[in-house]
């Protein structure tokens, strides 16, 4: 996996959380919804001039999108101009929303969660980029992202999270060798009810609720 950073732990609501934990999971749902404090803000700013060694020429900043479109230009638009206003460049358009997975539920079956975006190559071709989002599970989706930026041109592809996901019960399933088991991801639906408190994994909510994890309320 590429290289990535994150300011915090992310605890899901199914476990219990001490104050601190509660505090930062607080400020993870504050982020969601595009309300960043001052220390978060800071936080952002000095992770990104430690990554860059203070250097602004030849970087890019750019940032995965949510759900909808509407909703990544709500949950950034804070950071994207506290970032721009301190030298960096902010390639806004570089990843954008094709479609909203919340109007047809694009990433469906095919358990894709880039499907959606959109990719513009202009932002992107020669630059150091760094990703920015919210939380960080298994890392799929920045994976993918990277993959899809450096096979654009990218020179380089760095994550910045807000937080990652942390599971204290979680251990990896080794399957034997006569035997295979897709392996169950946390990363596609984070956020949702389903995954973050009924623990839900990316694979359930695609073959149960069709990749829509609000289907979850459906169930009698």
């Amino acid at each position: 996996m590429n290289n990535y950073h994150y300011l915090k732990d992310y605890l899901p609501v199914r476990y219990q959380a001490n104050a601190q934990q509660l505090a930062d999971r607080q400020t993870c749902y504050n982020f969601k919804d595009g309300n960043i404090n001052d220390e978060v803000k800071s936080g952002f700013l000095n992770k990104i001039q430690e990554i860059t060694n203070g250097e602004k020429t030849g970087w890019a900043i750019c940032f995965i999108p949510a759900s909808t479109k509407s909703k990544t230009q709500t949950r950034y638009k804070k950071l994207a101009e506290a970032i721009q206003a301190s030298g960096y460049m902010v390639a806004i358009d570089a990843i954008y929303n094709e479609h909203d997975h919340e109007a047809g539920h694009l990433t469906g079956k095919t358990g894709n969660p880039i499907e959606g975006f959109g990719f513009n190559t202009s932002g992107i071709a020669g630059k150091k980029i760094i990703v920015i989002d919210d939380i960080i599970t298994r890392g799929k989706t920045f994976q993918m992202v990277a993959e899809k930026l450096l096979s654009m041109g990218a020179t380089t592809v760095t994550g910045l999270f807000l937080a990652k996901t942390i599971n204290p019960d979680y251990t990896p399933y080794i399957a034997p060798a006569e035997f295979y088991e897709e392996e169950q991801t946390y990363d596609c639906y984070n956020g949702s009810y389903a995954q973050d408190v009924e623990g839900w994994s990316d694979q359930a909510i695609d073959e149960v609720f069709d990749g829509d994890p609000e289907a979850y309320w459906n169930i009698d």
